[in-house]
């Protein structure tokens, strides 16, 4: 009962008000924007500089954070976003109070108000944050025990895969735990629901409110949760509709444009501003109606602070009453219009053809054979791949076997390990069978043999796979590749920054990359002759920036139509793909489209787009 009479007024003011609640949330927009990616570049930047290189990648960014310099700078990170992002929770709350007072609101009087506040919200944040940090630091610690205690024997594909016992058993540990830490934080943060309006309406300091908080809302706390849980639920429910109804769509609209993608472009166009609109509002009610709920709370529970004429609120009557005039108004909107032509033009302008990308299989043509088999390299060659991407690992008698994971559990279900087993049982074992009964002839292949095969055929990107007990990996492979007189059709990369520099040393002529899933810091600026990025990170800057330093860059793993497309229109040097008869064609379908249609490609494949899995 309690949250519907608290949630049913919402509606109605929200309804009443709805364009001031607009004109807040497109300011907060902004304001992110303007401030929070440079303020969080800059605790980046000092984070990086700590460490001692350009960037960090992968392993070694939980490494830095787990640092003492690194959790200060993880929690001051936390503490900038939860200050930003709660300036337009604090600009709702304060036009909700004011208007329920038949009060006027500025919106240029609240930002002023927000940015005397801005130095108390985050030290709010910061405490806030650390306090859920040390809560959630015990049961984070825990599942990670548990995952490595259960799914630690094998290599973690076989357990993403197959799905075995100590899967489903450390799934439900882990789900437990962090079930318990979900009540517990869901708990905590309803005793700090009043926070931000004690401190806005001047009850106290940011070290004094959340005590105040807790105070008044424990007497009420079940009230409380039920009015977080109503707007939960209401909010998820809008959202999850919202997902459904793209991912519908989408997939309707995919079906219907087949592998086309002039149909793909104008079939999602619609789709896309329809679906982004719809999120506007979601967003919009979502932020809004909590704000108004905990205005209620804070009216039902906290008594009245004593007025003071030197409050920061003073700042909302005070200074001269702007008004804007109906012409300045269709001037801004012009302006408004013609910046977005610019905009448009310069977008159309960045997507005029690119050079093509070469097309990379990823081990192989995978998605039609089994993965780093002599099988699914052959594929590759025959569908016109320009290169193949393999994988290579150093057995415990040093030769060079082509594979990913560090046993065949995944490839076989037989717990054997590359480093453990003899080569002559390793390679006894059906690694093929698993994707169809005709491949069940297929085996771990040596390099050699592989290195034979694309001969003159075909260029080949080894990645160096690092499992900890190489003695001579580097050595090894570069020996194998020159006495295959293949220097010349051979690139390398790998995860491991040192495995890079290692290679390098050895042969300084050689082109050798770096294979990247997540970074912090300028990752151009590391000693790479290449970078092979995820997808979801290969941003149109990052690859200028890549090209500024003459650095290619390639993108992995692209196994559809629209984000093939919008790979190349960013400009990228290569796409890594499971699928390089597909990525063929879709280069000959660009060679044809205008720019307006390469530019709703690239909207479409932010609706409906699957980037894949790891290298």
């Amino acid at each position: 009962m309690i949250p519907v009479g608290v949630m049913a007024p919402k509606w109605r003011e929200f309804r009443s008000n709805w364009t001031l609640y607009l004109a807040i949330h497109l300011a907060a927009g902004l304001l992110n924007a303007a401030l929070l990616g440079p303020a969080l570049s800059l605790v980046l930047g000092w984070f990086v500089m700590a460490s001692g290189d350009a960037a960090l990648t992968d392993q070694a960014i939980l490494h830095a954070f787990l640092s003492p310099l690194g959790f200060v700078l993880f929690l001051v990170g936390i503490a900038l976003v939860v200050t930003v992002s709660v300036f337009e929770s604090a600009a709702i709350l304060v036009a909700a109070h004011r208007l329920r007072r038949g009060q006027h609101v500025r919106l240029w009087r609240l930002g002023r108000l927000l940015a005397w506040y801005a130095k108390d919200i985050f030290g709010l944040a910061l405490r806030m944050a650390l306090k859920v940090v040390v809560l959630a630091a015990p049961f984070l610690a825990l599942g990670g025990w548990t995952a490595m205690r259960l799914l630690g024997e094998f290599d973690i594909n076989y357990y993403l895969g197959a799905r075995p016992p100590e899967f489903w058993k450390a799934a439900a540990i882990i789900g437990a735990l962090l079930l318990v830490l979900a009540v517990l934080l869901y708990r905590m943060l309803s005793g700090w629901v009043l926070a931000l309006p004690l401190l806005l309406f001047g009850h106290g300091r940011p070290g004094e409110v959340l005590g105040q908080s807790r105070a008044l809302v424990a007497p009420h706390r079940g009230a409380v949760l039920k009015v977080l849980l109503a707007w939960t639920v209401v909010v998820g429910v809008a959202f999850a509709l919202s997902g459904l109804l793209l991912d519908a769509a989408t997939t309707l609209s995919v079906r219907m444009a087949g592998t086309s993608l002039v149909a793909l472009a104008w079939t999602m166009a619609g789709l896309f501003l329809a679906w982004s609109a719809l999120n506007v509002l979601i967003g919009l009610y979502a932020a809004v109606s909590l704000m108004l709920a905990v205005l209620n709370l804070y009216e039902r529970l906290a008594p009245e602070a004593p007025a003071s004429a030197g409050s920061p609120l003073a700042l909302l009557d005070s200074g001269r009453s702007w008004r804007v005039r109906g012409r300045w108004w269709v001037a801004a909107a012009a302006a408004a219009v013609l910046a977005a032509g610019v905009i448009v033009f310069q977008q159309l302008e960045r997507l005029q053809p690119n050079p093509p990308p070469q097309v990379i299989a990823h081990r192989g043509a995978s998605f039609d054979a089994p993965e780093n088999t002599l099988a699914s390299i052959g594929a590759a060659i025959e569908q016109g791949a320009d290169w193949v991407e393999i994988d290579v690992q150093e057995t415990a008698t040093g030769e060079i076997v082509v594979i990913h994971d560090r046993d065949l559990m995944k490839l076989s279900g037989q717990p054997l390990g590359v480093r453990d087993t003899p080569l002559d049982q390793l390679r006894a074992v059906d690694i093929g069978s698993w994707k169809a009964p005709g491949f069940a002839d297929q085996r771990v292949p040596l390099l050699s043999e592989v290195l034979e095969l694309v001969h003159d055929r075909v260029r080949l990107n080894i990645e160096l796979k690092y499992y900890g007990a190489e003695e001579r990996l580097e050595e090894r492979v570069a020996a194998l590749v020159e006495s295959h007189d293949m220097v010349d059709q051979v690139i390398l990369m790998s995860l491991s920054l040192d495995g890079v520099k290692a290679m390098k040393q050895l042969r300084p002529t050689w082109t050798v990359g770096l294979l990247s899933s997540v970074a912090v810091g300028d990752v151009t600026r590391l000693e790479s002759d290449f970078f092979a990025v995820n997808a979801r990170f290969a941003s149109r800057s990052f690859v200028q920036r890549a090209h500024g330093r003459d650095k290619a860059v390639y993108t992995w793993t692209v196994n559809d139509p629209a984000g093939m497309s919008a790979m190349m229109s960013k400009g990228v040097d290569g796409i890594i793909t499971d699928r390089p008869a597909l990525a063929k064609s879709v280069l000959a379908q660009r060679a044809e489209l205008s720019p307006h249609e390469r530019l709703l490609v690239l909207l479409a494949s932010q609706l409906g787009s699957d980037f894949g899995s790891e290298p």
